[in-house]
């Protein structure tokens, strides 16, 4: 809901500042037009022209800012920062692969942390039910990435990929384990 209203909100700011530039845009054409020579007329313009030039600052701003609810630190996918930094710097399939492996293994361990959280937070039937839940979900897991190496043996970048939707599976399964210790679903 929050993020559904910032993400308004942010709609209307840019309408607005849209709005604001075109109509600067448009005041500076006719004071062209009008009388070139007359200095009142060629303040305007530059004072459109800031105008103008603060409205892009504003738009470049608003289109860096994260959702609204969202701390600006914290990547959005449950993947740390370091692994977005690694990536971002990773340079060739062999980087981007240690990338990737490192972040599996902190995954991992999220995971592994979560579900051990739980197993012993709950007991009898609901304790089953968690242990069942997650074998079924690693049987899954490990049919999806037998079938993203299949596909990967069309080539690196497709091995990179199969590795990469790995991890995220892992993450989002630490996601999804952690939000039942808080209490959350």
């Amino acid at each position: 809901m929050h993020q559904h209203q910032g993400t308004q909100r942010q709609r209307r700011l840019r309408a607005w500042l849209i709005a604001a530039m075109v109509a600067g845009v448009c005041g500076s054409a006719a004071a062209q037009q009008t009388d070139p020579r007359d200095a009142q007329l060629q303040q305007q313009q530059r004072l459109l022209q800031q105008q103008a030039q603060q409205i892009q600052q504003m738009q470049q701003q608003l289109q860096q800012m994260p959702p609204a609810g969202a701390d600006a630190a914290a990547p959005r996918d449950g993947l740390s920062a370091t692994y977005h930094d690694c990536r971002k710097q990773a340079q060739g399939l062999d980087e981007s692969r240690r990338c990737i492996q490192r972040e599996q293994r902190v995954q991992q361990e999220r995971l592994d942390r979560a579900y051990d959280k739980l197993r012993y937070r709950i007991s009898g039937t609901d304790r089953s039910r968690l242990m069942d839940a997650q074998s079924t979900w690693q049987q899954s897991n490990d049919q999806a990435a037998q079938l993203d190496r299949a596909f990967g043996a069309r080539g690196q970048e497709a091995g990179l990929q199969s590795a990469e939707a790995t991890l995220r599976r892992i993450s989002s399964r630490a996601d999804e384990l952690e939000g039942y210790t808080r209490g959350g679903r």
